[in-house]
């Protein structure tokens, strides 16, 4: 069975009965993805997949959710598998979202949880979305899509600053080079349509509320944090939690800084 999530946002315990009934469900369907919604009620309504891909990906007709719980939902579920490889080598289920999963969600605007299953049985799911409660700035686990570098960035703009940035779907590898293909550049391409303008400082003259958007062993630019004050930035590497480090640690990458145009040059960062 694998371990369980760090954090709990509260809803398997809230949903319990449905989150079991959910779990039985992905456990009973694996290797292929499972899925269904919780009603307005809590009542957990499994529905059929019509992906084309039933192994490696679920779809649910929208005419089958608004029959089995009408127009809205108040969660959608669905699960992620353990596959075999050409090779026979079993391949553990990805732990974050999809694009998909994500443009999903944000479709719906319902909490969406995702269950990794193996052939063992099926985890509680972990759950996503704005309409989740969402951990703490500092020592959250990180999952990429849900708890990462930008989602980060956007929790300290809402939570610090009172400034809402828009998410963006995107996949845990966006930045690889795929085949045939160039890798996605999100961040150079991105900020300003999340609010962001460039800002050009010394690097002993940044402000609290700026943002480095730096390359961490990528060919574009695939990381960023926030500068807190104090000589100290808050960031979220990939497998590691997010943490407070010395500005100065990174400041070979800081030259290239971006600040939400609603936040005043005067702004004071409380402290976390």
């Amino acid at each position: 069975m694998l371990a369980a999530f760090a954090f709990d946002h509260g809803l398997n315990d809230r949903w319990r009965a449905a989150v079991d009934a959910h779990k039985a469900h992905a456990a009973e369907a694996w290797p292929q993805e499972a899925g269904g919604v919780i009603d307005q009620e809590g009542r957990y309504h499994a529905c059929s997949s019509i992906a084309a891909d039933k192994i490696a990906h679920f779809e649910i007709h929208e005419d089958e959710m608004e029959a089995v719980c009408g127009h809205r939902p108040a969660a959608i579920l669905h699960s992620h598998c353990s596959s075999e490889d050409e090779q026979g080598k079993i391949v553990p289920p990805q732990d974050c979202p999809s694009a998909q999963d994500m443009r999903s969600q944000m479709d719906w605007a319902v909490p969406w949880g995702i269950s990794l299953v193996t052939e063992g049985g099926a985890t509680d799911p972990f759950w996503f979305g704005d309409q989740v409660e969402r951990p703490a700035l500092l020592g959250r686990s990180f999952r990429h899509g849900v708890d990462d570098c930008y989602s980060l960035v956007r929790d300290w703009h809402r939570q610090v600053a009172g400034i809402e940035i828009p998410d963006f779907v995107r996949e845990p590898d966006w930045w690889a080079p795929h085949e045939g293909e160039p890798p996605l550049d999100l961040y150079a391409q991105g900020f300003e349509q999340a609010g962001f303008v460039r800002v050009d400082r010394g690097r002993d003259s940044i402000l609290a509320g700026d943002c480095f958007i730096c390359s961490v062993r990528s060919p574009v630019l695939n990381h960023a944090g926030v500068y807190i004050g104090g000589g100290l930035i808050l960031h979220h590497l990939a497998g590691m939690c997010s943490a407070r480090d010395p500005a100065a640690v990174w400041r070979p990458k800081l030259d290239f800084l971006v600040r939400h145009r609603d936040l005043p040059e005067d702004f004071v960062c409380s402290e976390l």
